[in-house]
């Protein structure tokens, strides 16, 4: 287990090192969390049922759902959103070009609370992964059993110094 210092050092590396500005590389990963999502889903809903007594059908349409839909949305556009787009130019820089240029900055931390844990914790990792950032996960102390079952599909799919928990 690293400690936190540790974790965001290896996560700046690897941010610098530019595997995540690829676009494929965005894709791939996506999908990844996609089937690792496909594979844990089960354990998740006994997990939901546990902390937070969410029947299975609630799990799905709340949880589960959503976030495969902001994975497949994240996928179907990741090209439009990370190509770069014109603007207007001011009549003083006349007769040079604009353009809005995307880029991702780096690191994010992202704090899951205890209501809808696994959609507040993984929508935003989606964003992270499409914008091609590390990212760092704090799930909520009050859903231990969806926490425990998060860190390990995460642990499963991803290195820590890519996406940490």
């Amino acid at each position: 287990m690293m400690t936190i210092p540790q974790t965001i050092k290896a996560q700046r590396d690897f941010f610098r090192s530019g595997s995540t500005l690829v676009l494929d590389y965005r894709r791939d990963t996506l999908k990844k969390l996609d089937a690792a999502l496909d594979k844990w889903e089960e354990a998740l809903y006994e997990a939901l049922w546990k902390d937070l007594h969410k029947s299975k059908e609630e799990a799905f349409l709340t949880e589960v759902s959503i976030v495969r839909g902001e994975i497949k949305d994240a996928i179907r556009n990741l090209g439009r959103w990370a190509s770069r787009k014109r603007c207007r130019t001011p009549l003083s820089c006349f007769p040079s070009r604009s353009y809005i240029v995307t880029e991702p900055l780096g690191t994010v931390l992202i704090v899951s609370p205890w209501n809808y844990p696994v959609q507040l914790a993984l929508n935003p990792l989606v964003g992270a992964i499409a914008a091609g950032c590390t990212a760092v996960l704090k799930f909520s102390p009050h859903a231990p059993n969806v926490s425990e079952v998060l860190g390990k599909m995460l642990d499963e799919c991803f290195a820590p110094e890519y996406i940490a928990h």
